[in-house]
């Protein structure tokens, strides 16, 4: 039944998420934001609380925490330039992607059907990340968007045929006993 209930408020997060691109958008910067500060807290006072016979992690966990809670902040206080920094930072990962894959597609190793299949979606990939580089607001966080509600559904949908699927299996074993 909780899978059910669960499958159900992914699917309904989904079309909250494509209905409200932009406040959605906000919203999971601030839940990160919020994330991050709380580990810079945890790094700092694990820091803090390791024994004193090991100095250096002891100063790294501090530092490391700090950093941690210094982006955090920037995050929170510019969170539609910091997340379209990180969108042009995975842009330009997905551009090196593509680019390696129209390689291994161009290379001799590659049978027909890979190396079509391989060159097919680096181009695929070179193209949206040029776009995305191109346009990082507009472009890339819908995009992003888009992909965190597919992602949503199709957990929601999985948790609820698994809930329904296992009524089903629970019922046929107490009717066969």
């Amino acid at each position: 039944m909780l899978q059910i209930v669960l499958g159900g408020i992914c699917i309904v997060l989904s079309l909250v998420i494509l209905a409200y691109i932009g406040p959605a958008i906000l919203t999971i910067i601030l839940i990160l934001s919020v994330i991050l500060l709380v580990v810079g807290i945890e790094r700092i006072s694990v820091g803090i609380a390791m024994p004193s016979s090991s100095g250096r992690l002891r100063f790294a966990n501090i530092g490391i925490g700090l950093l941690i809670i210094a982006f955090s902040i920037v995050l929170m206080q510019f969170p539609v330039f910091t997340s379209a920094v990180l969108v042009v930072l995975a842009a330009i990962a997905l551009l090196v992607s593509g680019i390696s894959r129209i390689i291994q597609g161009i290379s001799k190793k590659a049978s027909g059907s890979s190396r079509a299949f391989r060159i097919g979606v680096g181009v695929l990939s070179i193209a949206v990340s040029i776009l995305v580089i191109a346009h990082p607001i507009s472009v890339g966080l819908v995009l992003f968007a888009i992909m965190i509600s597919i992602a949503f559904l199709i957990s929601g949908i999985e948790m609820m045929a698994l809930g329904i699927s296992g009524r089903e299996r629970y019922a046929n074993r107490i009717i066969s006993k």
